[in-house]
Parts: C-alpha cells; structure tokens; sequence
C-alpha cells in the first residue's frame, strides 16, 4: 500500500470517529465518566471496624476494580469471612459487585452500586446456599473523614426495613 493510500485510508477513519462522537453529542448523550470508581478512593487505605469486624479496602489492577475483604474478630483474632470486589460494568454501564461469604446464612451478594454527593448506596442482593433470595438497600454516608454510617434495609411487603446498622471509623 503506497503512502498517500495510507493517508486517505487514516483521514476517513478520523472523519468517521469525529462524526460518531458528534452525533452522540447532538444526541445530548454525556461522554463517560473518565474514572466512575473514582469515590471508592475515600475507602482505600486502612482498616475499617465496626464492632468485632472490620474491612479492608485496595485498588484492583489498573484501578479498574476494587477488592474488598470482611473479617470478624474470633477470640481477637481476624478471619476472613468475605472478600470479592466492584468494576465499571460497561454494558450497563453502572458499578457492579459480587462477594463471596463463609460463616454466614448469606453465601453470595450481588451489588448495583452508585455513588451521590456524601454517600454511597447499594441495591443488593443477598442469596443463601440453597438459592434463596433477599433484596436490600444498603447506604454508607460519609459523615466525617475518618468515619461511615452504615445503615442496611432489607425489601419487605411492608417496604424497607431497617435490620442492621452502625459506624464505621477507620483505624
């Protein structure tokens, strides 16, 4: 291939690429957050306790993902009792999770994440290990540097209701 077919062949994919990224903007779509696990840098770092259990928080590769791990305190000892992670899901373009659990009546959570001025809030799904199914709506508010209200509501004929809930500091 000569050079000035070269050159032809680059320019109409340019033209092509410009015409795509104007027509999505004439469309009034949005270009896409840049970083949308951004906010998760607020939890990185440290240990977060609650009770006799904590979290721990880490970038995934690439800060494309986040990994996360629970631990309760046995006899002032940690155990890992969950760990799994979120990501930028680009299909349905929202942040997704999934944890695997021990120890617990819950063996997998399926999180839909997203995050608003000051709080974080996750639509959750919490599955047993026979397959059984419970919904929740789980927000942590960024109170104050250093700590996190966490409050868990759980989906019911009644509506949401309050079933766990606390403050998280990080040590």
């Amino acid at each position: 291939m000569n050079l000035r077919l070269l050159l032809i062949s680059a320019t109409i994919a340019l033209l092509a690429l410009v015409s795509i990224h104007l027509r999505s903007q004439e469309a009034g779509e949005a270009p896409p957050d840049p970083d949308p696990l951004a906010p998760f840098g607020q939890l990185i770092g440290g240990q977060w306790h609650l009770d006799n259990s904590y979290q721990e928080f880490e970038w995934g590769i690439g800060r494309r993902s986040v990994r996360a791990r629970g631990y309760f305190l046995v006899d002032g000892k940690p155990k890992l009792v969950s760990e799994g992670g979120w990501f930028w899901h680009p299909g349905e373009q929202q942040i997704k999770g999934y944890f695997t659990a021990i120890d617990m009546p819950v063996v997998l959570f399926e999180y839909t994440t997203r995050f608003e001025p000051d709080r974080m809030v996750n639509e959750l799904r919490a599955y047993g290990a026979k397959g059984d199914e419970s919904n929740y709506m789980e927000t942590w508010e960024f109170s104050e540097e250093g700590r996190i209200e966490w409050t868990l509501l759980q989906e019911t004929p009644e509506g949401l209701q309050k079933q766990m809930g606390g403050t998280y500091t990080r040590k």
